[in-house]
Parts: C-alpha cells; structure tokens; sequence
C-alpha cells in the first residue's frame, strides 16, 4: 500500500518510471491531471502524460513553445482490456515527439507574421476559391457555393488557420457532416445524410481550395501542411449499402414514350431536348451542344459531342448514336432552313413588357445551365405521371440497362454513352450478370431426347 502511494504521489522519484507499462500504470489512482513525463527538451519541453480515469487511460502530451503552452489528446493507452489500436509507451513518446515538432514548425512559421494573423482560416480560403470560381463560371451554380453551406464559420474545421490543419479536422467534419441550409437558407425539417458521392464532391472543392492557398502561403505554412491536406481530402470509398436512390431510377419504354410526348406538350423546344436524351442517354450538357449537322438523317444517327469532364484538355471525339426513324423524323422540322454550324436546340427567351402577366417571346438562343429545364421537367412529369422524384437522368440510365439487356457487349454500351468500362461494370453489375445468362442460356444443350441448342427467349 505505502508503494502505491508513493507511485502516485506527486513529485516522487517513482512516478516519473510509473507510466512506461501497463502493470504500473495499473497501479495509479485515477485522476483528471495526468502524470507527466518528460520525453524531451528539457524544462519547458515535450511532456507525455497519462490521463487514468474510471474506464481506462490516455496518453496526452504537452509542449511549451516561446512561453505558449500547447497540449494535445494522442490516443488511448494499452492497458489491460484496452481497445484495438490503443499506443504503446514507446508508439506513445514517439507520437508526442512528432506531434511537437509539427507544433514547432507551425510557431516557426507563423513568427513575424503578427502571430499568424496573415494566415487565413480554412473558412476564409474556401470562400476565396468560391469567390473565384464564380468569377469564371459560365453559368449557373458554382459548386465550390455548395460547400461554403456545409462549412460554417464557427464549425472547428472553419474557424482553425490554415497553419493549424490536420487531417483529423477534416475526418471529424465529415463525420458530422449535414446538410446545414436548405434552398431558402433555413434549416430543414429532418437533415438528410449525405451520399458517399455527395462527400467526395465536397471534398473536390475543398482539395481544390487549400491546395490553392497552400501554395500561395506556402513560406508562412510548415511544411506538413501539404501532407495533412492529402491525406484529410483523400477520396472515400463507397459503402455497400451507400446507393444513390435518385441517380439509378429506371423508367419503362411506356414510360419514356409518355414523358416524351408530355415534354412536347409543355413546350415544344423542350420536347425536342427530351426526345435526344430519351433516344440516346445522353447527358445534357452534350445534348446542348449539338449543331445542325451532327442530325445524320441519311444514316439514322446523332452525332454526339464528347463530355467535358475529368483534367484532359483535348476534346474528347464525337460518338455516332444510332436512333430510330421516328427519333429522325421528329427532328425533322428544325433543321429545315438552317446552317450545318448553328446550334440544333434553341429555346424562347420571355420578355416583360407590363405588369405581372405581361410576358412576350423575345428572341432564341441556346440552353444554358442545366435549371433552365427545372420548371418545365416538372410541369412534364407531371402531366406523364410518373413519380414526383423522377429525374432526367433517368433517362441515361434507363437507356444503358435497355443496352446490356439487349445483349450488347459492355464495350459497346460504354462507348455509346461515352463513359467507361469499369463505370459500367461498377454501377450496373447485376444487369450485365443477367445479360451474361441470357447469353448463355442461348448455348445451353438440351439433354431431353435428341440433344439440341435451346433456342432463346
């Protein structure tokens, strides 16, 4: 008994050797200020300490830097019935150690810069990148705005500077990451979660934002910033059960015959619109980009321009989508009369000419953003039938299932859709599976009386 107090007791020559295994640690009392152990520096230097409570230990460590005290949780220790991944002493001093270094590079950095007050906040440097963006933004929604509602100011990832960030900061906020705002800048009823593919756009934008401002502070940063950046931005893996529900609606044929002729009875240019990206899965910002002479008649196909996305520079090569005659024979009477160059879908633009009611057709130009369609989309499933919820991209789905159903090789139905093998494979596996069976069943013998190929379904 008189060990034991003497282990604990503050100042005895015993306790600084009293934290460096688990069976002494176990003999500790438990208390809220940890026993401290010098690892280095000195008087004023590094400290590791072992905080004991009621359900265990943790290692803590401390620093003293130009007078300023900094300290800091590491992680759980291993104790007796402690968690997996709990630190060793020694993994434990080592982490102390490095954990200071970080923090005598950030003091290193940030002298003679009115204590870091040149360094912004991660707030502040995204809200720098949005600003940007929205400069050179061609139109619509920047989606570097998108994140600034996910990021107050006074969330811990917001308001910490730039010299300060850690990865673990980074995990933390996605960990309680909500949709803050809804369109009306309230917030919602109930915050629905986040998709693992809505996290990862978030994380574009903000990966894109402190490597910008990492490089233009990069003589007041310490160096392990860039690291900390990478490592916290990183891309998430998708969970099993992680399904975008709105992005894989399938529609039926009747389905899509029915929205398409409830586009051209809301409005006869965004009827058009509807009846490519019903016809050829297209995403609409190639379908805007059509001109006159990408309309093959003679060969019963549309020219479709490449998509503009991923960092390639070089446009990507157009690809010839066969449709229908019906398809080529509605689109008949807008290329009537016009130049091969000129864009092929155009909409009115409304002009007010008196009160409330009094709108006028102005002139025609090109579809812009993609929300110019929103009122019209709607005004359309409405009137079709089909689920409030439906979206246009439906369509491109629906259209490469009605492909691998079909029978057409994975290859094929990439190429058409401009996407990419391993995009196919990974979002639509159980169809291609069932296309695969389908296929072999065609060759599968028959071994009831004269052996024969079965013919297919």
């Amino acid at each position: 008994m008189v060990e034991r107090n003497e282990a604990a007791a503050p100042g005895s020559a015993s306790k600084l050797r009293s934290i460096d295994t688990a069976a002494k640690r176990s003999k500790l009392y438990p208390r809220k200020n940890p026993y401290w152990h010098g690892v280095g520096g000195g008087r004023g230097g590094v400290s590791l300490g072992y905080r004991k409570g009621p359900r265990g230990g943790v290692w803590v460590v401390k620093v003293v830097i130009d007078g300023e005290r900094a300290e800091e949780r590491l992680g759980p220790a291993d104790d007796d019935g402690a968690v997996d991944g709990a630190l060793s002493y020694p993994a434990a001093v080592a982490a102390a150690l490095d954990w200071s270094k970080r923090q005598a590079a950030v003091a290193e950095a940030t002298k003679g810069t009115e204590d870091g007050k040149s360094v912004p906040t991660v707030r502040a440097v995204v809200e720098t990148y949005s600003e940007r963006r929205h400069r050179v933004a061609t139109g619509g929604k920047c989606s570097a705005s998108h994140l600034l509602l996910h990021l107050p100011a006074d969330c811990p990832l917001g308001r910490v500077k730039l010299s300060h960030l850690t990865s673990k900061l980074i995990d933390d906020w996605l960990d309680q990451l909500k949709r803050t705002y809804t369109k009306g800048g309230q917030p919602p009823d109930v915050e629905p979660k986040l998709s693992t593919g809505s996290l990862n756009r978030l994380l574009n934008d903000l990966r894109a934002a402190l490597n910008a401002a990492t490089d233009k502070y990069r003589r007041q940063l310490p160096g392990h910033i860039a690291a900390e950046v990478k490592a916290g931005t990183r891309t998430r893996a998708k969970e099993p059960d992680d399904l975008d529900e709105g992005r894989m609606q399938l529609l039926t044929d009747l389905q899509v015959c029915d929205l398409v002729e409830a586009a051209f009875k809301t409005d006869d240019d965004f009827g058009h619109l509807v009846l490519i990206a019903a016809s050829t899965g297209a995403r609409y910002s190639q379908i805007v980009r059509l001109t006159v002479a990408d309309v093959q008649i003679h060969r019963a196909r549309i020219m479709m321009p490449g998509a503009r996305k991923g960092r390639k520079r070089r446009a990507r090569a157009p690809a010839a989508v066969p449709v229908s005659a019906d398809v080529v024979e509605r689109l008949g009477p807008i290329l009537i009369g016009r130049s091969g160059h000129e864009p092929l879908l155009r909409r009115w633009v409304m002009k007010r000419v008196g009160g409330a009611e009094g709108w006028t057709r102005d002139r025609r130009r090109p579809w812009g953003p993609a929300f110019e369609v929103r009122n019209m989309w709607e005004k359309t499933i409405t009137a079709a039938g089909v689920l409030d919820d439906t979206i246009m991209y439906a369509f491109r789905h629906s259209s490469i299932v009605r492909g691998l159903i079909a029978g057409l090789p994975v290859r094929l139905v990439a190429a058409l859709h401009d996407t990419s093998i391993r995009m196919i494979e990974e979002h639509y596996s159980a169809y291609i599976v069932d296309m695969t069976e389908d296929l072999a069943r065609r060759h599968a013998i028959s071994i009831v009386g004269r052996p024969t190929l079965q013919a297919a379904e």
